[in-house]
């Protein structure tokens, strides 16, 4: 009994190793096992369990056929090898793109905090990238381009027109020079009124256009006579001065330069100038030869207003005459780089309200005829003598005194 029993257990431990081996088999004709190398990691799933009722396959029907299981399993590994490799692509894509669209999102950040710009069309970054270098290396040709554009700038300033500067601006505190006074004995003495000049005629208004012919020989007559050519920064002298004469020219008008300005070259003669600065523009009368004639030394630009308005009219309106008396002063100021001291009112037209006004920015106001001054009488109703075309030397040497 006891060896029928042994046998047994030896007849089934036989049968348990047949049944092993018989499912490596199935295992391995299945394709379940190719070998170590094949064995690939895959992630983790959710077990699930199956009941699978599989039929017994008698071991007679069993035939192993070497050629097919090493065919069988060069498929399979080819075909796993395939899945393998377009995992790896698929994932070096998923980088690829997350890097990208990294790089996208800091690139919106940096770019929202500057200047926004317009949605890229299809192809448009690489063009960007191209003008950007092409910027990168033209930006010292630009810079040098803009220099030499800001000095053409400043070159043709001097040109301008200017009337719309300052004609309805809200007026701006100046600084207001004063002359150091000192007392002046009595003492009369002539202060001419011209405009301008022209040789030929000159239609209407004639008689503001002195011919150059004439007044060269005026001024020959002050210079071989003993007369000092004064200006209102000589004012404060005139006890040290023996022949003072003034010599002004009201509005501002181009042959103030082309033709009195060369005979003051010539006699080293001294004028003032009352400037009203729309007639820069108007005038052709530029600011190039404004500065000009002032550097010299030759030539003191003084205030005629800004418009030549008639300010007895309109100094009712505190505002405007402020405008016209205050922004001139700037504006001749800043061309000139001098102070401006003296205002000549517009056709000699004034009022208290206008003295009152014009003491505020200025030390001097003239007139425009009445004859010889002294300098006894009021700063703001200063004397002139005009001088006309039809004015003949011998006229001139008589309203000398």
């Amino acid at each position: 009994m006891k060896k029928f029993i042994k046998i047994a257990k030896i007849g089934c431990l036989s049968l348990c190793s047949v049944l092993i081996m018989f499912e490596l088999y199935i295992l391995i004709t299945t394709n379940k096992i190719t070998g170590i190398s094949d064995f690939t990691e895959i992630p983790e799933a959710e077990e699930v369990f199956y009941e699978i009722d599989t039929p017994m396959i008698p071991m007679d029907n069993l035939i192993i056929n070497d050629d097919e299981i090493e065919e069988t399993a060069e498929i399979t590994k080819n075909n796993e090898t395939t899945e393998i490799t377009e995992n790896i692509e698929n994932i070096e894509n998923t980088k690829i793109t997350e890097n990208i669209n990294k790089e996208t999102e800091n690139k919106i950040k940096n770019d929202s905090k500057k200047e926004p710009i317009a949605t890229k069309a299809p192809g448009a970054e690489t063009k960007i990238t191209e003008t950007t270098e092409e910027l990168k290396e033209t930006e010292p040709e630009i810079e040098i381009e803009l220099e030499t554009f800001n000095n053409i700038q400043e070159t043709e300033k001097n040109t301008e027109d200017i009337q719309e500067l300052h004609d309805t601006r809200e007026p701006t505190k100046s600084v207001i020079y004063r002359p150091v006074e000192t007392e002046l004995i009595s003492k009369n003495f002539p202060v001419l009124m011209y405009h301008t000049s022209s040789e030929n005629n000159p239609g209407a208004l004639a008689e503001l256009y002195v011919k150059p012919s004439e007044f060269e020989k005026q001024i020959q007559y002050l210079a071989d006579n003993g007369f000092t050519f004064c200006t209102f920064d000589d004012y404060y002298n005139l006890n040290n001065i023996d022949k003072p004469v003034f010599i002004t020219f009201d509005d501002g008008y181009k042959a103030n330069y082309t033709e009195i300005y060369p005979i003051l070259q010539k006699y080293n003669a001294k004028i003032t100038l009352f400037l009203t600065i729309n007639n820069i523009a108007a005038e052709d009368f530029t600011v190039e030869m404004i500065r000009e004639m002032s550097d010299s030394g030759l030539v003191k630009f003084e205030s005629h207003t800004l418009t030549h308005p008639d300010l007895a009219i309109i100094s009712t309106n505190e505002t405007r005459l402020t405008n016209e008396l205050e922004n001139s002063k700037i504006q001749i100021e800043e061309i000139t780089g001098n102070p401006v001291l003296a205002i000549a009112y517009p056709a000699g037209h004034y009022n208290d309200t206008v003295i009152e006004k014009s003491k505020e920015f200025y030390s001097f106001g003239l007139l425009a005829s009445s004859g010889m001054h002294n300098t006894e009488y009021n700063l703001f109703e200063i004397r002139r003598i005009r001088m006309n075309r039809s004015t003949t030397l011998n006229s001139f040497i008589n309203y000398l005194g």
